[in-house]
């Protein structure tokens, strides 16, 4: 099973992350499989596991919850389609290349593109929106285990 979180971003751009392995851990902490450097994220927020033919999500007792199509789990069996809040950020879940659009999960309260986006460079200050930007520029690989953004966790 291959597994993939596709990030909505605020500006419309997507990022894809694909999950690395059957257990996967999210937070804030650099040794989580996927490290997300911004506050509003637990330093273990939450826990993807695969399991044969099953994708499940726990949340790791995080601040801020997780959410599966707009409620919030403790627990729950995650499907292709299915829209996923972490905090703040909107990921939709794509399984084995389902749904092929990925533009069919991304969530109402974030806009799409209205043109290509084109790159921007990010401005020095550590803005929530920036740091957001920051992190879906990041590919998962660099972030195993791993953090430049010089934010303690």
């Amino acid at each position: 099973m291959n597994v993939s979180l596709v990030l909505f971003k605020k500006d419309g751009r997507t990022k894809k992350f694909n999950l690395p392995s059957t257990v996967t851990t999210v937070g804030r902490r650099k040794d989580c499989d996927l490290c997300i450097p911004l506050m509003p994220i637990s330093r273990k927020h939450c826990e993807i596991n695969m399991d044969k033919n099953r994708l499940t999500i726990r949340d790791m007792g995080s601040k801020n919850g997780t959410f599966v199509n707009g409620s919030r789990i403790s627990e729950a069996v995650l499907k292709a389609g299915d829209h996923l809040k972490i905090a703040t950020l909107n990921f939709g879940v794509q399984i084995d290349g389902q749904p092929e659009n990925i533009e069919s999960m991304r969530p109402a309260e974030v806009p799409a593109p209205a043109q290509p986006p084109e790159k921007k460079t990010i401005p020095s200050d550590d803005s929530f929106d920036n740091i957001i930007d920051e992190f879906s520029d990041f590919d998962l690989n660099q972030t195993l285990g791993e953090s430049s953004m010089g934010m303690n966790s």
